[in-house]
């Protein structure tokens, strides 16, 4: 199996910048691309009304920290790979499953966050969720501990 293309799957984190570097190197290594995906997910964009923070303008601040954290990694791990950025709006799963099987990803490339016990529990975790529905190989970089 060639690696031609790699989806990298990040959000504004510690573990998550951490995937990216490692992606962009791997991608870099193989002579393939890549596409830079972070998703706005729903319930970070309901805003506050009771602080002023209505939710059109929770959605506008969201999409604009997104784009510069993806300009940001784009900027600063790409160096020489043909990168793709994109921001969709939805629940993270489904739109990475959407994302591989669009654009033929050949291997998915996230962090993890390390939760553990209770957290894990009540959270979930999207790692393994992608893990366990990705129809491709998927590559998890563990945070350091």
């Amino acid at each position: 199996m060639k690696i031609k293309k790699i989806l990298i799957v990040a959000d504004d984190s510690l573990p998550s910048t951490k995937a990216v570097q490692f992606g962009f190197g791997f991608a870099r290594d193989l002579g393939a691309k890549v596409m830079l995906l972070s998703v706005i997910e729903p319930a970070l964009t309901l805003g506050n009304p009771d602080a002023g923070i209505f939710p059109d303008d929770a959605l506008i601040a969201a999409r604009a920290k997104t784009a510069e954290f993806l300009k940001r990694m784009k900027d600063d791990y790409a160096q020489s790979v043909k990168t793709e950025l994109t921001s969709p709006e939805g629940e993270v799963g489904p739109i990475v499953m959407k994302v591989i099987a669009d654009w033929h990803a050949n291997l998915v490339v996230m962090g993890a966050h390390g939760r553990t016990g209770v957290s894990k529990l009540l959270t979930g975790s999207v790692a393994d969720s992608i893990v366990g529905l990705s129809p491709v190989p998927v590559c998890v970089v563990p945070m350091d501990k």
